[in-house]
């Protein structure tokens, strides 16, 4: 039953003819990673592989999502690409890796890259970085490291309609596998795979508070705006905190499922460290997305609100389009890449530029580029290069970091960092915007503004409100 694809992974590859029901395909899929780990428990003979083993069996489609609302674990994992077309659901970790300290990252991104050279392209590791690894850690996110990537111990994968089911395995001493294989075969026996039909309700807000609120905020872009006429600053990325004390504790699980309703175009990520405690969001916006030595990237900068008509819409996105002030906005973040790609590239080129991308609430401008990596060029590289963009700090970056520091009154911790996953010979990270962090009744909802030479600090407020409108709705609702 058991093939060994390469030296260091091994796949159930039964496909089950057509059936009627999907639980019985699903019911399947269990039953075959059942046996392949109980094999596994009686012989004590593991697979003749390196640091990990993977276990998998396809099915029939399965909303990864929805699957993950009806599991009991504390930790979870949640990423879907833009179309939805892949989606990963993630359960506990066969492997962690974190960094706690700014200097730190480089030696954790080495050991990353380590591992993922010594396993199957297919495995897949999940993670995160703080905006600002130097920048003081508040308490509300004490629990979340500077960096920290996962290797989920069970996964529900989709891509283009078909589903697998994945068990993985960090290789260890007899004792430590064994362990892990008792583990596994009670998590497998708890799944479960009925459709997640009814939502959870969103509860009530009792209370927001806003950091900064609407004067501190335009205090603070009258700040920036000083910066840039004394020459500072060319630009800068403000950021609003909206701390909402809800009535009761929500899953995050099922407040994604909400959000995934208001926002299908975007990124949709969470990461669970435990119940009612999660970093999630849904993103615009694409950092980088890499296979093998192909790369694409992109600028999204310059923002307008969403007509109510369509008359209306298409004015105002040929505002957009045509607006001097949002084209400088966005062209320091195009320049800045075009700029950084070629150190890492063969060669770069522009598949578009200042295109509209409209979303459900706002629209924004698009410049979409790609490059051949030269040989050798790995994510360690890559993520701390790309990371911060104009689009999320400012220019020059380093003098934005710097007044970010000073104005904040808050933590932004993950917010506006690299979200996303990697593997040997793939990668793709969003920036972690329109996110919100909620822990137990407490949720933190986080947006922000580029701020640039004619840039109104009542206008910026409002940008922001808009931005965190498909928030706001739900949080109406309820």
């Amino acid at each position: 039953m058991t093939q060994p694809l390469e030296p260091y992974i091994f796949s159930v590859q039964t496909r089950l003819q057509p059936v009627i029901e999907t639980p019985q395909d699903s019911e399947f899929a269990r039953k075959s990673l059942l046996e392949q780990v109980e094999y596994w428990l009686r012989s004590g003979q593991a697979p003749d592989t390196g640091k990990l083993v993977r276990l998998e069996v396809s099915f029939q489609g399965e909303d990864a999502l929805r699957w993950l609302a009806q599991q009991q674990q504390q930790r979870k994992l949640y990423w879907s690409d833009r179309t939805q077309r892949r989606q990963i659901a993630g359960l506990g970790e066969a492997w962690a890796l974190e960094a706690w300290q700014p200097d730190c990252c480089v030696a954790m991104f080495r050991e990353l890259r380590t591992l993922l050279d010594s396993v199957h392209p297919a495995v897949r590791c999940f993670g995160g970085m703080r905006f600002d690894a130097k920048a003081r850690t508040a308490p509300e996110w004490q629990d979340w490291p500077s960096a920290r990537f996962v290797i989920p111990q069970i996964a529900v994968e989709t891509e283009g309609g078909e589903a697998t089911l994945v068990v993985n395995i960090l290789r260890g001493t007899v004792s430590e596998e064994q362990s892990a294989l008792l583990a596994i075969r009670q998590q497998l026996l708890a799944l479960r795979f009925e459709e997640c039909k009814t939502l959870v309700g969103i509860p009530g807000v009792e209370r927001r508070v806003d950091h900064p609120d609407q004067q501190g905020w335009c205090a603070q872009v009258a700040y920036g705006l000083a910066a840039i006429r004394q020459g500072t600053l060319q630009k800068i990325v403000l950021a609003r905190s909206a701390e909402f004390t809800l009535e009761q504790s929500v899953d995050p699980i099922h407040l994604l499922l909400h959000l995934r309703k208001q926002a299908p175009q975007a990124f949709h990520f969470c990461f669970q460290l435990a119940a009612n405690h999660a970093f999630l969001g849904i993103t615009p916006e694409r950092l980088y997305c890499r296979e093998q030595q192909r790369i694409e990237s992109e600028a999204l900068a310059g923002t307008r609100t969403r007509g109510l008509t369509m008359e209306e819409d298409v004015q105002l996105a040929r505002e957009l389009q045509e607006s001097h002030k949002e084209q400088r906005e966005h062209e320091m973040v195009l320049e800045y890449l075009e700029a950084m790609l070629p150190e890492f590239c063969l060669h770069s080129e522009r598949l578009s530029h200042l295109e509209p991308l409209a979303l459900r609430h706002v629209q924004h401008l698009r410049s979409r580029i790609r490059g051949t990596l030269r040989p050798g060029v790995s994510d360690a590289e890559l993520l701390p290069a790309f990371h911060p963009t104009p689009a999320i700090s400012g220019t020059p970056n380093e003098v934005a970091l710097a007044y970010i520091r000073e104005l904040e009154s808050f933590d932004r911790g993950w917010y506006a960092g690299p979200v996303g996953w990697m593997s040997r010979d793939a990668a793709e990270f969003a920036v972690g915007l329109r996110a919100g962090l909620l822990t137990e009744q407490t949720l933190r909802v986080y947006t922000g503004a580029g701020i640039v030479e004619g840039s109104i600090p009542e206008d910026e407020w409002d940008e922001v409100e808009s931005k965190m409108r498909t928030w706001l709705s739900l949080l109406k609702q309820a």
